[in-house]
This record gives C-alpha cells, structure tokens and sequence, in this order.
C-alpha cells in the first residue's frame, strides 16, 4: 500500500506540474491569435485547427488514460512478484493500427479540404493588386495601379480581396496575418503569391514567421481593413505631395538636413516629392500619417521619434539605418547627430501628412 500510494503521489505532482506550465503559457497575451478569426480565410483555419486540437485531446486522454490505468492496475505489489506474461493479440493489434490510420486519413482529408479553400493562389475573386517586400527588419508595400509607396501598414478595403505578390530582398521571410490569412513564404530569388480578404473593419497585426535575423521578432507590421470611401481617401491623400514646409522654419532646416549627402538619409530614404532619389528604404512621403514605425514596433509619436533619430541602434539593434549613421561621426557613433539636428529632422518628419 505504501508502494502505491508513493508511486500516485509521483504521478498526480507530475500532473500538476505539467498543468501549470501549460496554463502559464496563456499568460503572455497577443493579438495574434489565430482562434480570433476575423475573415472567412481566418475561420476556416481556425475551425481546422478547433478539430484538430480536440482530436488530440481525445487520443491523449485515451492513451494517457490507458497508460495510468495499466500502471496502477498492475503495479508490482511485492518485491518478488513477477508480472503474468500474455500472448500477443491480434485483434487488439490490428485495432490500433487501424484506429490511428483512420484518424489521421480523415485529418489529412480535413486539411487538403482547408489547404484548397484559403490556399494562397486560390482566390475568391479578383482584387486590387498589392505587392509587398520583405526588407531588413520592415515590410515594404506599394500599391502598383495607384503608385503609392509605404511601410509597416497594409491598407484595405472591406469586402475586397488584396491580391499580394510577395518577394524578398535580402533572405527567406514569412508573411502571416492569423486573424485574417495563413502564413506564406516569402523568399528571395522566388517571387510569391497570397491574398487578403477582410469584411470587418479594424486594425489586425502580422509578423514575420520565418527567423530572419537579429530583429526577427521584431519585423512586424499591422493590416488596416476600413470602409471603400476611407481606404479610397487614403488612397487619394498617398498620391498628394509631400508638404512643403514654410521657408525659414524648423521644418525647412530638417528638409535641409535630410536632403544633404552628408547626413545619410537619402542614401536610404526618399520622398518622392523631393529631389531625393527612390531608395530601398521606406519612402517618407506621408511619414506623420503612419501609426507606426520602425518595423511598427513603435508608436509614431514626437518621443519615441526623436529617440529614434538620436539613438537607432538603441531602439532596434542591428539596424541598417544605425550603421549607416555610425559612420557620420565615429567619435560619436551612438548619437551621431546633434540635438539640433535631431529637433530639426523630427519636426520635418511629423510635418509630413
């Protein structure tokens, strides 16, 4: 009795244990969340994913259950006891060949079933063409028909399928929105295809899913699903201009500042209303209009800016933006511009609408 007892003291502390670290994993809430579906694409990967789950809950009680069952029914209860030896079952053993096989041929068929209803060259219908690139460490997204330019926030209209085309500049990335689409790689050398499909307004969030480098967890971006007339206002205000600030101002020393060579920023940056060359890095146009910036990890506001162009490397370590600067003054080479510069360029940058 004592044997037995010990062993099921083991056993229920292995139990709660293991229900404690599983019940902590829920402790780190996200807005990815793939059972929060928000689009049909969402649900049925979502409903793929509820029967699967319960499927494996159900095989796991099974033979978990069976397991402690057989432990506790069959323990050893003295010292020179010597289990009773059985024959193999045939029966039994085709049975649970079979049961498993079944199992998983109808969860296999469940699967294709989805795989062909969100698939990512399969679209409901025909859309507004979108590309979107993979850079180091942010997404880059241009609208070809409107020749509009951005980063970090992927506009759309309700009740409109997005068709993206999807590539790489640099390495393999993975482009994942889990309340509206699935993942889809996106690789370099190897042009890529999804769509996105979204009929309840609001802001979703995607990442990244393919580790990628230094700021992998940190390439992240958001997806605005809004009405026709104000995703065709966005649209429209995207292909305006960028400001032009009053000469004189504060915000015509930060133009300044940008545009000279010396400083970097049109070695990557452009605003494609100025004289600075198209570039790989975000196009700044509408700068002040994004919600986020920085791989949309952080807030567009005037602090976290103006630390940003104090410090880049600060804020997102292994940035390219960080080792472009390092080289503008190397005596300095975590602040390389002056407090001036720094309100100058920040008051430049918040003026762009």
């Amino acid at each position: 009795m004592r044997l037995f007892w010990s062993q099921k003291s083991r056993l229920l502390a292995i139990l709660i244990i293991s229900l404690t670290f599983f019940a902590l994993t829920g402790c780190a809430g996200t807005p990815q969340d793939i059972l929060r579906a928000y689009s049909p694409a969402a649900a049925e990967i979502a409903n793929l994913f509820n029967i699967l789950f319960w499927v494996s809950v159900a095989v796991f009680v099974l033979v978990e259950g069976l397991l402690v069952f057989f432990v506790l029914r069959y323990q050893r209860r003295a010292q020179d006891e010597h289990p009773e030896q059985y024959h193999g079952n045939t029966r039994l053993e085709v049975t649970w060949t079979l049961v498993p096989a079944l199992i998983l041929a109808v969860v296999f068929a469940l699967t294709i079933q989805t795989m062909g209803q969100v698939g990512p060259t399969n679209p409901p219908a025909q859309g507004i063409p979108i590309t979107v690139a993979g850079q180091r460490w942010w997404w880059s997204i241009e609208y070809p028909e409107a020749k509009v330019r951005t980063a970090g926030i992927l506009h759309m209209p309700t009740g409109q399928v997005m068709n993206v085309a999807l590539h790489s500049e640099n390495v393999i990335h993975s482009f994942w929105v889990p309340s509206l689409m699935g993942k889809t790689d996106v690789m370099p050398g190897h042009d890529n295809s999804t769509w996105i499909y979204g009929n309840i307004p609001g802001t979703y969030s995607g990442q990244c899913t393919e580790y990628c480098g230094t700021q992998h967890a940190n390439m992240l971006f958001r997806v605005k699903v809004q009405s026709p007339e104000e995703f065709q206002a966005w649209l429209q205000s995207q292909t305006a201009p960028a400001v032009e600030p009053a000469p004189g101002s504060l915000e015509a020393t930060g133009k300044e500042i940008f545009l000279n060579p010396n400083n970097k920023c049109i070695g990557c940056h452009s605003i494609e209303s100025t004289d600075a060359p198209l570039q790989d890095g975000p196009n700044l146009a509408h700068f002040a209009s994004r919600e986020c910036f920085a791989g949309c990890i952080y807030e567009n506001n005037r602090d976290n800016l103006t630390r940003w162009l104090e410090n880049p490397e600060a804020m997102k370590p292994g940035n390219l933006m960080a080792k472009a600067l390092m080289t503008l003054r190397p005596e300095t080479p975590y602040h390389p511009l002056t407090a001036d510069q720094v309100a100058a360029l920040t008051a430049y940058l918040e003026s762009l609408k």
